[in-house]
C-alpha cells in the first residue's frame, strides 16, 4: 500500500467521527423536540406525579439535555445502548434481533437493483435510439420519479391484493419479500439502467474502441470485452453505495408491508417515544452507511487508481 493510498483511507476514516457525532446530535435534539412526554406514555395517565417523577430520575430524564447527550453518546461508544423505555430490553438486542429482516430486504433489493440495472442498461446503450432504447429511457424515468411508497402501494394492491401472487404483510420466507425489496429498488433500477446507458455510450468514442472496432470485431465482443469492463467501474460503485442506502431507506416500506425489521422497530418507536431505540438505531444505521460508503471508496481506488489523485488524497 502506497503512502498516497494510506492518506486516501486516513482520510476518508476521518468522516467517521464528524458523521456519527452530526447524526447523533440531530436525532436526540428532534427526539426532545417531539411533543408527547415518554413518561406519561410508558406509565399511562394514572400515574401520580410521584411515581412519574421517580420514572424521569432512573430514565436519567431529569437532567439538563446537554447532560443527557453526552452521557448518551458515551454510553454509546462504550458499547452500552441502553434499554427500551416500554419493555426494558437492551436496545442492541432488539436492534440486532430486527436487523435480521433489515438486511435481507437490502441484499434481495441489490441483486434486483444490479441485475435489472444493468441488464436493461446495456440493452438500451446496444439498442441506441431504437424504440427499445427510447421506451427503456421513458420507463427509467418514470420508476426514478415514483417515490417508493407510492411504488409499494401499486404492487401492494396488484400483486397481492388483486392477483394474490405474494403475501400482502408480515415477514418469514423470501416471498414475504419480493413486493418490498421491487418497492425499494425500482427507483435504482431506472437510474441504473441511465447511468449505464451514459457510461457505455461515453467509453464507445474512446480510441481502443475504434481500434477494436478496426480490427474487425463483431459488435457483441466488442461490448463484453472491451466496452463494459471500463464503463461498469463508476456503476458499479453507484451501485455498491445503494446498500448503505437500502439499509436506511426501508423504513416506509417496513411499516407498509408490516416486515418485523430495523425501519419498523424505528418507526413504532418513534411514535412511542422510545428514546433509546430511536436513538441506538439511527447510530446503529449511520454506522452502517458510513462503513459501506468506506469500503465502496477503497475499493474503487483499486478498480480506478486515478481517483485517490483526482480527489486530492
Amino acid at each position: 500500500m502506497g503512502l498516497g493510498m494510506l492518506r486516501y483511507i486516513l482520510k476518508r476514516v476521518g468522516y467517521f467521527i464528524p458523521t456519527i457525532l452530526g447524526v447523533s446530535i440531530i436525532v436526540f435534539l428532534l427526539m426532545r423536540f417531539i411533543p408527547g412526554d415518554p413518561i406519561e406514555i410508558m406509565l399511562g395517565q394514572h400515574a401520580t406525579p410521584e411515581i412519574e417523577e421517580i420514572a424521569r430520575r432512573q430514565l436519567g430524564l431529569d437532567k439538563p439535555i446537554y447532560i443527557q447527550f453526552v452521557l448518551w453518546f458515551r454510553n454509546m461508544l462504550m458499547g452500552n445502548w441502553g434499554r427500551s423505555i416500554f419493555n426494558r430490553v437492551p436496545v442492541i438486542k432488539l436492534i440486532l434481533r430486527r436487523f435480521n429482516f433489515t438486511i435481507r430486504l437490502a441484499l434481495l433489493s441489490m441483486v434486483e437493483l444490479s441485475f435489472f440495472g444493468l441488464l436493461l442498461g446495456i440493452i438500451s446503450a446496444y439498442k441506441l435510439d431504437s424504440i427499445t432504447d427510447k421506451s427503456l429511457r421513458i420507463f427509467g424515468i418514470l420508476w426514478w420519479s415514483a417515490p417508493s411508497f407510492v411504488t409499494a402501494l401499486i404492487l401492494l394492491y396488484v400483486f397481492a391484493v388483486y392477483l394474490g401472487l405474494f403475501p400482502a404483510i408480515g415477514g418469514g420466507g423470501i416471498e414475504h419479500f419480493i413486493l418490498p425489496s421491487f418497492s425499494i429498488s425500482l427507483g435504482g433500477m431506472g437510474y441504473i439502467s441511465r447511468m449505464t446507458r451514459g457510461s457505455i455510450l461515453e467509453v464507445v468514442g474512446q480510441d481502443f474502441v475504434k481500434t477494436a472496432q478496426a480490427k474487425g470485431l463483431t459488435k457483441r465482443r466488442i461490448m463484453l470485452h472491451h466496452i463494459l469492463k471500463n464503463a461498469l467501474i463508476p456503476v458499479v460503485t453507484v451501485i455498491a453505495m445503494q446498500f448503505g442506502m437500502f439499509l436506511g431507506g426501508s423504513f416506509i416500506i417496513e411499516t407498509i408491508f408490516a416486515l418485523p425489521g430495523l425501519g419498523e422497530l424505528t418507526t413504532r418507536s418513534i411514535l412511542n417515544r422510545d428514546y433509546p431505540v430511536v436513538q441506538g438505531a439511527v447510530f446503529f444505521i449511520a454506522l452502517m452507511f458510513s462503513s459501506t460508503n468506506l469500503i465502496v471508496d477503497i475499493i474503487y481506488t483499486y478498480l480506478d487508481p486515478r481517483v485517490r489523485y483526482e480527489r486530492g488524497a
